[in-house]
């Protein structure tokens, strides 16, 4: 039995950067959470205090009279207001939901994707997202959680295509050696497999499964029925 050594390259090294599409195409409505909980500019401490902790979020959306966010709250800075570093007073005194948000908020679309969601919090350094409709009304907030959650969906779907076409009837797998992970795109391969240019196959049809980033395997074969690099059927075997 050889270690597969495809077109000459070592398994490790064999990975696809073709077209396939990035991680995090699903739409942001399909993940946030709702409805989302949320104050208006004159809302007073013991409100938001009562709001943030029903939501079970790190923010707090601060929405005008028709519903359009127009800050966020942190817990941190009702924290910051219990303890007096904003008015002097202690105990959120006086504070406001529009004395204390950070504005204007930066929010995503409830049709972006989960992928243009993670751009947008990163150049923002938030970590948390109002989401809105196409009338700039908030419908719901997206969360670090949420986003993980999403690309983990991603990862298991990409993982599910990759044990279907290894498995499919006639590929040559050895079906209790084989092993599969994915991890943000990169598909990482072990198993057994009847011949080399059964291995190549494999391993180009998992390059081409849609979502795929990179492909690392580490493939074995019985036979070698390769010819000068080309896979043939009725090559005789023979040492890599």
């Amino acid at each position: 039995m050889n270690h597969s050594m495809l077109d000459g390259a070592p398994t490790e090294s064999f990975a696809h950067l073709g077209t396939a599409r990035a991680l995090g195409t699903a739409l942001v409505r399909d993940w946030m959470s709702r409805p989302a909980v949320a104050v208006v500019p004159h809302s007073d401490f013991a409100s938001m205090v009562t709001a943030i902790t029903a939501s079970r979020r790190g923010v707090l959306p601060v929405v005008s009279s028709d519903g359009a966010p127009v800050g966020v709250v942190a817990a941190s800075d009702l924290l910051a207001a219990y303890a007096g570093e904003e008015t002097g007073a202690g105990h959120g005194a006086g504070s406001t939901a529009g004395d204390l948000m950070t504005s204007p908020a930066v929010t995503v679309t409830q049709y972006r994707t989960v992928g243009e969601a993670v751009r947008i919090a990163r150049q923002a350094s938030v970590h948390h997202l109002p989401v809105v409709d196409d009338d700039g009304r908030l419908v719901g907030i997206l969360s670090p959680h949420d986003l993980l959650d999403s690309l983990r969906a991603d990862d298991e779907a990409i993982r599910t295509e990759v044990l279907g076409l290894a498995l499919t009837p006639g590929s040559g797998v050895v079906p209790g050696s084989l092993r599969v992970r994915c991890e943000r795109g990169h598909v990482a391969v072990t198993g057994r497999i009847r011949g080399r240019a059964a291995a190549a196959a494999l391993c180009l049809g998992i390059a081409a499964v849609e979502g795929v980033a990179g492909l690392t395997h580490r493939l074995t074969w019985d036979i070698d029925d390769t010819v000068g690099g080309s896979p043939v059927d009725d090559a005789p075997a023979g040492d890599a």
